[in-house]
Protein backbone atom coordinates (compact mmCIF):
# COMPACT_ATOMS: atom_id res chain seq x y z
CA UNK A 1 0.00 0.00 0.00
CA UNK A 2 1.28 3.38 -1.32
CA UNK A 3 0.55 6.44 1.82
CA UNK A 4 -0.57 8.98 -0.94
CA UNK A 5 -0.86 12.23 0.84
CA UNK A 6 -2.59 15.32 -0.84
CA UNK A 7 -0.35 17.69 -2.12
CA UNK A 8 -0.20 21.10 -0.13
CA UNK A 9 -2.21 23.78 -2.04
CA UNK A 10 -0.02 26.55 -3.16
CA UNK A 11 -1.79 30.70 -2.72
CA UNK A 12 -1.54 32.26 -5.87
CA UNK A 13 -0.07 35.90 -4.80
CA UNK A 14 -2.65 38.29 -5.19
CA UNK A 15 -1.98 41.43 -6.77
CA UNK A 16 -3.34 44.94 -5.41
CA UNK A 17 -3.64 48.16 -7.26
CA UNK A 18 -4.90 50.58 -5.04
CA UNK A 19 -8.71 52.90 -7.20
CA UNK A 20 -7.35 56.17 -5.28
CA UNK A 21 -3.63 56.16 -5.95
CA UNK A 22 -3.50 54.02 -8.60
CA UNK A 23 -0.01 52.41 -6.89
CA UNK A 24 0.29 48.52 -6.60
CA UNK A 25 0.50 47.83 -3.12
CA UNK A 26 1.07 44.61 -1.08
CA UNK A 27 -2.25 44.48 0.84
CA UNK A 28 -5.46 46.67 0.07
CA UNK A 29 -8.85 46.19 1.52
CA UNK A 30 -10.89 44.69 -1.31
CA UNK A 31 -14.74 44.45 -2.27
CA UNK A 32 -16.30 41.71 -4.43
CA UNK A 33 -16.69 44.66 -7.29
CA UNK A 34 -13.51 44.78 -8.06
CA UNK A 35 -12.70 48.06 -5.94
CA UNK A 36 -9.41 48.27 -3.88
CA UNK A 37 -8.10 50.76 -1.75
CA UNK A 38 -4.58 50.57 0.54
CA UNK A 39 -4.50 51.71 3.84
CA UNK A 40 -3.05 54.70 3.31
CA UNK A 41 -5.66 56.28 1.44
CA UNK A 42 -8.21 54.39 3.45
CA UNK A 43 -6.75 56.34 6.47
CA UNK A 44 -7.42 59.63 4.69
CA UNK A 45 -11.07 58.67 3.33
CA UNK A 46 -12.00 56.93 6.18
CA UNK A 47 -14.26 59.40 7.50
CA UNK A 48 -16.64 58.87 4.62
CA UNK A 49 -16.53 55.33 4.12
CA UNK A 50 -15.96 53.75 7.34
CA UNK A 51 -17.76 54.32 10.88
CA UNK A 52 -15.53 51.93 13.22
CA UNK A 53 -16.12 48.12 12.97
CA UNK A 54 -17.55 48.32 9.13
CA UNK A 55 -16.24 50.02 6.07
CA UNK A 56 -18.70 50.74 2.59
CA UNK A 57 -17.60 50.56 -0.99
CA UNK A 58 -17.64 53.71 -2.85
CA UNK A 59 -18.76 51.48 -5.71
CA UNK A 60 -21.28 49.17 -4.91
CA UNK A 61 -22.31 50.14 -1.37
CA UNK A 62 -21.50 47.02 0.12
CA UNK A 63 -20.59 46.43 3.55
CA UNK A 64 -17.62 44.98 4.64
CA UNK A 65 -16.02 44.35 8.31
CA UNK A 66 -12.49 44.91 9.39
CA UNK A 67 -10.86 42.31 9.45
Amino acid sequence: MENKRPKPRRRRRKEFRCHCCKQEKPFCWNCTCGFQICPECFEENKWGMSNGPTWICPDCERVHMME
